[in-house]
């Protein structure tokens, strides 16, 4: 297995890890994504690799764009909140790019990371959450 980001065999884990994920974990991991590829943008950003830059910001708005198309349509106002948010990100990382300007990937990678410890707790919640069914079931069936 090829580990390179954007290699066939990432892309075919990350698909798996997607299709198994709740949609806690699903939003953390498209985020986790879009992290790892804004890091390797700001490396190429440094290194003056014009052409990586090029396709590692490719793969940032890819990530941005499928959290854009997994938001819930009847989500209100949070829905539109956040629709207006990865709109946002998508210009700062293309505009950030192209005058070479880190600073403002860097601020796309802060706000990511924040999000994604949000989602990571709420998945955290929701497990704990469920915990005392599971054990309350468990009783049921030994004790019935």
């Amino acid at each position: 297995m090829q580990g390179y980001p954007g290699s066939k065999a990432t892309d075919m884990y990350l698909s798996q890890r997607l299709e198994t994920a709740s949609p806690e974990q699903l939003a953390a991991i498209l985020l986790e994504g879009g992290q790892k590829f804004l890091i390797l943008a700001l490396a190429a950003m440094e290194s003056n690799d014009i052409p990586k830059k090029a396709r590692y910001v490719n793969r940032v708005s890819d990530f941005i764009s499928e959290m854009t198309v997994r938001l819930n349509p009847d989500g209100g106002e949070a829905a539109a909140n956040l629709k207006r948010l990865y709109k946002w990100w998508t210009n700062e990382v293309f505009a950030g790019a192209r005058s070479n300007q880190p600073q403002r990937l860097e601020l796309v990678l802060r706000h990511m990371g924040e999000m994604r410890a949000t989602w990571e707790e709420r998945h955290r919640l929701n497990l704990a959450a469920q915990q005392p069914l599971k054990a309350a079931t468990s009783l049921d069936l030994m004790v019935g």
